[in-house]
C-alpha cells in the first residue's frame, strides 16, 4: 500500500491568514493536534495545537510560520513510512505531498492504524508464534517448508533483530488454528518457541471434558 492510496482527500487545511481561535476549533472538531498549512496549494508545514495555544486567538498562522513542522510523506512512498514518522515525531496527523510538494491529502492515526491491522492480518484466524534464532541461520525458505511439511502456510511474517540478546526474532501466523507439531518441528531445527498463541490438544482436551461435564448436568 502506497500512502496515496490511504490517504484522505478533501481533509481541513489551514491557510496563513487563519487565526488562532479558527484553528483550534478545527481540531477539536476533527480530534487532532496537527493540521498542514499551505498556500496555494503548496505543502509550508505541520502546525502542532501546543504551538497555537501560545498565541492569541486572533492571531493568524503567519505569526507562527517558523516554527511548523517541516513533516510530510510523499505520496509514492510505501505506508510503513507514514509509520516510521508517526511514530518517530508523535503525530496525529500526516499529510500527503506528491512531487510538486503539493499537500493532496492526509493520514490520520484512525486510518494508518486500520491500514496497519489489514498489513499485519491481525483479522485472519490461525495460530501465532513468536520464534528466536540466530541472524545467521535466519531462512525464510527452511521456515516455509518446515511449516509447509506438516501440511499448513504462512499467512503473515514479521521480523526483527533484538540488541539485547544478538537473535532474530520471528511472529508468524499460520492457516491452522493447532500448531503443536510445527512447534515441534521447529524445535527440531534449533528454533526457540518464545509464544504460541493458538489450540493446543491440551486445550482441546480441557474443552471436550468442559461439553461433557456440561451434558452430563443437563441430563
Amino acid at each position: 500500500m502506497l500512502a496515496n492510496e490511504i490517504a484522505i482527500k478533501g481533509f481541513p487545511v489551514l491557510r496563513l491568514e487563519d487565526t488562532a481561535s479558527f484553528v483550534l476549533q478545527c481540531m477539536e472538531d476533527y480530534e487532532i493536534q496537527h493540521l498542514p498549512i499551505v498556500k496555494e496549494e503548496y505543502f509550508i508545514g505541520l502546525v502542532a495545537k501546543e504551538a497555537v495555544l501560545d498565541i492569541a486567538l486572533d492571531q493568524t498562522m503567519a505569526t507562527i510560520a517558523d516554527a511548523v513542522l517541516r513533516i510530510g510523506v510523499n505520496g509514492a512512498a510505501h505506508f510503513t513510512k507514514a509509520l516510521e514518522l508517526f511514530a518517530k515525531h508523535e503525530l496525529s496527523l500526516l499529510p500527503v505531498l506528491n512531487e510538486q510538494q503539493e499537500c493532496i491529502g492526509v493520514i490520520t492515526q484512525k486510518i494508518l492504524n486500520e491500514n496497519l491491522s489489514r498489513f499485519i492480518g491481525a483479522e485472519q484466524n490461525g495460530a501465532i508464534m513468536v520464534l528466536s534464532i540466530s541472524p545467521y541461520q535466519y531462512s525464510l525458505a527452511e521456515m516455509s517448508r518446515l511449516v509447509e511439511t506438516n501440511n499448513a502456510q504462512i499467512l503473515q511474517l514479521n521480523s526483527f533483530f533484538e540488541e539485547a540478546t544478538g537473535a532474530m526474532i520471528i511472529t508468524i501466523r499460520i492457516n491452522q488454528e493447532e500448531a503443536s507439531a510445527i512447534i515441534s518441528t521447529f524445535e527440531r531445527y534449533d528454533y526457540q518457541v518464545l509464544h504460541y498463541f493458538g489450540k493446543s490438544p491440551l486445550h482441546n482436551d480441557i474443552e471436550s471434558h468442559y461439553h461433557h461435564l456440561m451434558n452430563y448436568l443437563d441430563v
